[in-house]
């Protein structure tokens, strides 16, 4: 997958946009400690994220198989996780999809 400079502004600009104690900044946080060490292609990455966001309430299993991603827990991505403070996995994604729907770009 290719990107051009067009598409890391707008991404740029979504992330600005996003209010730091936020749950979508935590899930973000989350993905940017994560680690592909493995040789994936930006379609199979695309893929997994695309399940979690079709079924929300998978959440614990997809931090899981997202962190394991490099053969490898590290405590950077244990330290984002347990910051999340995930209780009810259908919660935290509800107020993630709120979020979404009131940022102004």
């Amino acid at each position: 997958m290719k990107l051009d400079k067009f598409t890391l502004v707008q991404n740029m600009a979504f992330l600005i946009a996003i209010p730091p104690e936020s749950n979508l900044a935590k899930l973000l946080h989350f993905c940017l400690v994560t680690k592909v060490r493995k040789k994936m292609t930006g379609t199979e990455l695309l893929k997994i994220t695309s399940e979690l966001m079709e079924n929300p309430s998978n959440l614990p299993y997809w931090t899981q198989e997202v962190m394991g991603l490099d053969l490898d827990y590290s405590s950077a991505e244990w330290k984002a996780l347990g910051e999340m403070g995930i209780n009810d996995a259908g919660e935290f994604m509800a107020m993630v999809s709120q979020e979404l729907e009131n940022l102004s770009l």
